[in-house]
């Protein structure tokens, strides 16, 4: 079974909506995309790679996801089957509560390869244009302790059960690059700021399990001027594009390497 999901906002619906409520809602896109996604309910065959997580996993931006996203990447190098259960908009709680009961049934015995998690990005969704959040120190109106304690709760709670099925089993967070690196956006320091301290939260829970790591994919040390996202493309789309998806995919193997896999 593949999941796929792509972004799309119509350029009237973003004229209708004003600045604050406009921000919110495009880096909700940035993460997550429009919500949707399908599920055939077919279980895999051979060995599998898990996917979870949000729309950049689900293979938002691609040009064609189920050939070069990051996970249809990996799938392809590891010569392995993709279960892909990411749903573009799901949050941390999403994917606790709608994907962790799809990917259960297969984790027993030996047939998953690796599980790549790709979550948290639309919990921090509004503290990016937040400017509260690039205050230093910051004030009660930015609420990044309490996303980020939130954030790794869920985390903990969702790496626990996976390993409770499958107590070996390579686990990857992925990490949120700034997608706006390079671009020359308004967001790009302030995404800068934030969202190194997701990933730093991603690290601290991954150091609790065994064969568990993160992997840390950067597009400000990548892109060499050449943009990795659609941030630049009209209509805007801060997805990641092909590019974007494959240096994903690279730091998913370096973090698969680190683990012994």
């Amino acid at each position: 079974m593949t999941v796929h999901s792509q972004s799309g906002i119509s350029n009237t619906l973003l004229g209708a909506i004003g600045g604050g409520m406009l921000a919110a809602l495009v880096l909700l896109v940035y993460f997550a995309g429009a919500i949707g996604g399908s599920s055939s309910g077919e279980e895999p065959s051979g060995d599998v790679y898990v996917s979870m997580g949000d729309s950049v996993a689900a293979g938002g931006g691609a040009s064609d996801a189920h050939t070069v996203s990051f996970a249809a990447l990996l799938a392809t190098r590891r010569e392995v089957t993709l279960f892909n259960v990411a749903q573009a908009g799901a949050a941390t709680r999403q994917v606790l509560d709608e994907q962790l009961s799809l990917v259960l049934p297969i984790l027993g015995g030996d047939r998953v390869s690796f599980i790549t998690i790709s979550a948290g990005g639309n919990d921090f969704a509004a503290l990016i244009p937040n400017a509260a959040c690039t205050e230093d120190p910051r004030p009660a109106s930015c609420p990044l302790e309490e996303t980020l304690a939130g954030v790794s709760a869920r985390l903990d709670e969702l790496l626990r059960l996976l390993r409770d099925a499958n107590p070996r089993v390579p686990i990857v967070l992925v990490g949120y690059p700034n997608f706006f690196a390079g671009t020359g956006h308004a967001w790009e320091e302030p995404a800068g700021r934030v969202l190194p301290e997701l990933v730093d939260a991603m690290r601290a829970v991954a150091s609790r399990y065994e064969r568990v790591a993160v992997a840390t994919p950067s597009f400000h040390e990548q892109s060499r001027g050449q943009p990795l996202t659609h941030v630049l493309d009209e209509p805007f789309d801060p997805h990641p594009n092909d590019a974007g998806h494959a240096i994903i995919a690279d730091a998913i193997e370096a973090a698969l390497k680190e683990i012994g896999t």
